[in-house]
């Protein structure tokens, strides 16, 4: 069925959300109405549908992504929503990155300048990898060492902005684009690099190899910038988040880092 006017309304109005955010939501709410198969619903209509897909076996992740999406929706409408839960993610996986015992070997596997330049970006920028897929060749600053991250129409950039990058991906930049002066710096989809990064890692004998993806090394550079004792402001600014309580959540990496050292020194209190 055709979405009603209520529905295209409410994802007409999210302005800011990247494409593939605003896919994902029309994909639930498409999925949502093909199941009322009804213009008009309610908080009920909510719920039993979300129970279905439960009773079906939905994973948590999506009974959750599909709470989220139609709860959204549902305010939208002016909707009585307070008795729509939004499921936990406590079966999902603790939060995946590169562990230092890992990345030298995990780097080791990038065997031509194109796949070692594409990593380093994601890595050593923080750059998601729709912003390292849609870089021009104009939109690098070699004299300052900087990268703008603008959008080019082939992935949305939800906040522009200008990151710094180190000189030896520099060098290994002007390699590979070899004078060339404007266009796209890899003719690479979002799609190829996402099985691109996990063909290396499963390469590199990583155990969680199946659940590394290129946002997962923005995560890396993140956790290590914190644990490494980079300030939580300039963090912000290259990862490009609006607010410092997103960034915040990195925090909880440096805490983990700093117990594990208690631990280790404290054990020792007793005996000394």
């Amino acid at each position: 069925m055709e979405l009603p006017e209520s529905a295209l309304e409410f994802l007409a109005s999210l302005i800011g959300k990247s494409k593939n955010t605003k896919k994902t939501y029309l994909t639930v709410i498409k999925k949502f109405h093909e199941r009322v198969k009804k213009e008009t619903f309610n908080e009920k209509d909510i719920l039993k549908y979300l129970t279905e897909l439960e009773f079906k076996g939905a994973k948590q992740s999506t009974l959750r992504l599909s709470a989220i999406v139609l709860k959204k929706y549902a305010k939208y409408m002016n909707l009585d929503v307070s008795k729509i839960p939004i499921p936990s993610l406590k079966n999902e996986p603790k939060q995946i990155y590169v562990k230092e015992d890992d990345l030298e070997k995990f780097l080791r596997t990038f065997d031509n300048l194109r796949d070692k330049l594409i990593v380093r970006l994601l890595l050593f920028t923080g750059c998601r990898v729709g912003e390292v897929a849609n870089m021009h060749v104009e939109d690098v600053d070699f004299a300052r060492r900087a990268i703008k991250i603008v959008d080019h129409g082939h992935y949305e950039i939800k906040r522009q902005r200008i990151v710094p990058v180190d000189e030896e991906t520099l060098e290994m930049l002007k390699s590979f684009i070899r004078g060339k002066r404007n266009g796209r710096i890899f003719e690479l989809s979002v799609r190829a690099i996402q099985k691109m990064i996990k063909k290396k890692a499963i390469a590199a004998g990583i155990p969680y190899a199946d659940q590394l993806t290129p946002h997962k090394l923005r995560h890396t550079m993140a956790i290590y910038w914190i644990t490494k004792g980079g300030d939580l402001r300039t963090l912000q600014r290259i990862l490009g988040h609006s607010s410092i309580r997103t960034t915040e959540i990195y925090l909880d990496y440096d805490f983990q880092d700093m117990m594990r050292v208690y631990d280790r020194v404290t054990k020792n209190f007793v005996n000394s």
